[in-house]
């Protein structure tokens, strides 16, 4: 009797080290394998010269869903990072790029950009690395 209720605490154990091991993500802010948060130049290749804004609503249109905060101050939109540097304005700039001139986009949402950029990322951020910027960091 006594070694079932052993076995049963190991079984136990087990499964409970095997739930928290699966759990998905690396670090704050990285995203899990395949979850959509992060668009590559090889899944732009393709789209070429197209503007950023009508490959990121072909390939990950939940991104550009409306997603505004409301303060005192007013509304504030989805923000944009741009190696490095925040960008003023909406995901409409994105229409200012060019697919070819891009490695990466990393969507992050609210909580995680507001941790790592402060309050003025309650709205969450693409943060975009050109292939320019790529080469320089």
């Amino acid at each position: 009797m006594r070694w079932r209720r052993g076995a049963w605490w190991g079984l136990a154990a087990a499964v409970a080290a095997a739930a928290c091991a699966s759990g998905g993500g690396g670090p704050q802010g990285t995203p899990r394998r395949g979850s959509g948060d992060v668009l590559t130049a090889a899944e732009m290749e393709t789209w070429g010269a197209q503007d950023l804004y009508v490959v990121v609503q072909r390939l990950r249109p939940r991104w550009l869903q409306v997603r505004e905060a409301v303060t005192t101050q007013g509304h504030i939109p989805m923000s944009i990072i741009l190696d490095g540097t925040r960008q003023e304005g909406s995901v409409e700039l994105l229409r200012n790029f060019r697919a070819s001139d891009v490695e990466e986009i990393r969507f992050m949402n609210s909580r995680d950009a507001t941790t790592q950029y402060g309050l003025a990322m309650m709205s969450g951020a693409l943060v975009i690395t050109t292939r320019r910027g790529a080469v320089k960091r």
